[in-house]
């Protein structure tokens, strides 16, 4: 593909410090990285996820005015947003977000700058899909529709094409190819792109892939050698691992090989840059640093995507249970199979996970059935590809179907909620009233600390108490003299 540009967008505030930092960037910290994250010159930088409007609520920040602050920290360069239909949060008549909340969420979006949006509805129902890209085209958004992969031998190279030409007739922009697991090969590439490429014709083709299986970066080279058109990376502090692969070595990389037009020396100077960043904040607050994973068999079995993985890898090493990684990885797969095969995306991933571990742990079978798995069984989201297991959809029982909430609905039992935190009530599940106001310009002042700082400061608060408090360890010797005698 020499000579044709490639568009990268950076997702290192979203998927990358979800899978990586397991969330922990504040709105402050993103705040004093963006505009050296900007001057690198991406196609796009994507800001806000399902994921990350769950970060913010969590601690207490205003995800709305997060988005309003990039924008104006990331200059001359798109911003983008992913919209999941789906939602795992358990709100009865929010488990599909309907047309109506979903251009709701667009248009709440759009009024703060985001011009692009990537629309993921894991179970591909072009009904739902379909409705929700015209609204968003009619706001003038950019339209990246997710076509999930999906390695069962029903999911063939005429299968995908079929979906990729849905979406692209349903109006897409783009089409994605999203591999949350990093369960692609160069070998599987070699049909399944041109393939792709055939049902799509002149809409451009996109990759997100992530590195769990170490494979990711070259993937990454061979699809950009293939010919694909957008692809999903991250500086290297929040790559590889169960991330998306790292930006800098992807351009020396392609550079090395003369792959895609020539990559100049300011570029990969603001990507050096942007990484140093990244690489001191990890390091003064305490983020576990970047590091590739080996290559393991084990996601081809569990298939969880990048975040889900590097929550269930840290509950197992936290359990003792680490070296138990590949029977955890079998039984994911099992449960997946007596479920319905779903989607290993949100919402269908983690109940997954959570249902194996406790079979991990030595509970029966089926003893205790998590929340998200009764309502895969019931198909509450919608019908499963496989088929579920029929002493266990007996046991669960059916529910009626509910209807997806409208917006006229919303607004008459929150009355004096605005829109952007009736969204919210229904991506995320809370309460309209309990969404955080936005911070004041204090609040919003990114504070450089070190790990030693906040221990400092802890000690401080409390040295009053101690005649002597003295504290050693490496690299750290402290000695405060207390009040008491």
């Amino acid at each position: 593909m020499s000579g044709k540009a490639l568009r990268y967008t950076d997702v290192s505030l979203t998927d990358g410090q979800s899978a990586r930092w397991a969330g922990a960037m504040t709105t402050p910290m993103m705040l004093a990285v963006a505009a050296r994250l900007a001057a690198a010159r991406p196609a796009a930088i994507e800001v806000a996820s399902p994921a990350t409007l769950q970060q913010c609520l969590a601690r207490g920040d205003d995800p709305w005015q997060r988005i309003e602050l990039l924008r104006e920290r990331c200059a001359g360069v798109a911003l983008r947003a992913t919209v999941a239909l789906l939602t795992e949060h358990g709100k009865r008549g929010a488990d599909v977000i309907s047309t109506e909340v979903a251009t709701l969420w667009l248009r709440e979006l759009a009024r703060r700058g985001v011009s692009e949006i990537v629309l993921i509805d894991p179970l591909m129902e072009i009904a739902r899909i379909a409705p929700v890209l015209r609204e968003a085209k009619a706001l003038g958004l950019i339209t990246i529709a997710a076509l999930p992969l999906a390695l069962e031998a029903t999911y063939n190279d005429d299968n995908f094409r079929t979906q990729a030409r849905a979406l692209a007739d349903a109006g897409a922009t783009r089409v994605m190819l999203r591999d949350e697991a990093g369960l692609l090969t160069a070998d599987r590439l070699a049909t399944l792109l041109p393939s792709l490429r055939a049902g799509l014709g002149a809409t451009p083709l996109d990759l997100h892939l992530r590195c769990q299986t170490a494979l990711g970066p070259m993937v990454a080279i061979e699809a950009i050698r293939i010919g694909i058109d957008g692809l999903d990376t991250a500086f290297a502090p929040l790559a590889n691992g169960a991330s998306v692969p790292a930006l800098g070595t992807l351009l020396k990389s392609l550079r090395m090989l003369r792959l895609g037009t020539p990559i100049n020396e300011q570029t990969l100077h603001a990507v050096s840059e942007a990484d140093r960043l990244l690489a001191e904040l990890a390091d003064r607050h305490g983020f576990a640093p970047a590091r590739a994973w080996v290559f393991d068999l084990a996601p081809y079995a569990h298939g969880l995507p990048g975040e889900v993985a590097a929550e269930f890898m840290q509950r197992l090493a936290a359990l003792g249970l680490r070296h138990k990684l590949h029977a955890f990885a079998n039984e994911c797969a099992r449960v997946r199979n007596d479920i319905g095969a779903p989607p290993m995306l949100a919402p269908f991933a983690r109940p997954i996970a959570e249902q194996a571990l406790l079979h991990l742990q030595g509970a029966p079978h089926y003893a205790e059935i998590r929340p998200g798995v009764r309502r895969i069984i019931q198909q509450i989201y919608g019908a499963m590809p496989g088929v579920v297991d029929t002493g266990l959809a007996q046991r669960i029982g059916a529910v009626p179907k509910t209807p997806t909430t409208s917006v006229k609905s919303l607004r008459s039992m929150h009355p004096e909620a605005n829109d952007a935190a009736l969204v919210l009530a229904e991506s995320c599940g809370v309460a309209p009233d309990t969404v955080p106001p936005p911070a004041s310009p204090e609040g919003l002042r990114y504070v450089p600390s070190t790990p030693a700082d906040a221990l400092l400061a802890g000690l401080t608060a409390r040295a009053a108490r101690y005649a002597q408090l003295v504290v050693q360890g490496h690299g750290v010797a402290i000695q405060l003299q207390g009040t008491e005698a």
